[in-house]
């Protein structure tokens, strides 16, 4: 027994116009990436981590010092605070910089297969994700 969702109607028989073909495709094409695991390979080389990894006890010695002349100096202090947090931001902002050129030079090139071009959705959405989980906590 045929149940009314199983059904086709005589719209479906039809065959598509190249719009709606398209659409299809694009649609099955979203599907497919939707499946794609989130767990992707390792990133292409030259591509670290945000700068703040490597740079954590550095920044802990000077902003002990920025608030250890805070009492002598405040004025002094609150410079050497800014220009700490310029220097992070510059750093973070040349990192994810390089991320991104580094995942473009992955598969800009006009031999790029089908799974080099999967490969780089997956680590452009895990990159976007570091990156929203990032401005989340801003």
């Amino acid at each position: 027994m045929t149940m009314p969702s199983e059904m086709t109607t005589p719209s479906e028989m039809t065959t598509p116009s190249e719009p709606a073909a398209d659409q299809a495709a694009a649609e099955d094409g979203a599907v497919m990436l939707e499946r794609i695991p989130v767990q992707p390979g390792p990133l292409p080389a030259g591509n670290p981590e945000f700068p703040a990894a490597g740079a954590t006890a550095s920044l802990s010695a000077r902003w002990h010092e920025i608030k250890a002349m805070f009492v002598d100096d405040p004025r002094s202090s609150a410079e050497m605070a800014a220009g700490l947090v310029d220097d992070s931001v510059q750093a973070l902002v040349a990192s994810v910089r390089e991320q991104q050129d580094s995942l473009l030079a992955a598969w800009h090139g006009e031999n790029a297969g089908t799974e080099e071009l999967r490969a780089a959705v997956q680590h452009y959405r895990a990159f976007g994700d570091r990156l929203a989980d990032f401005t989340r906590g801003i």
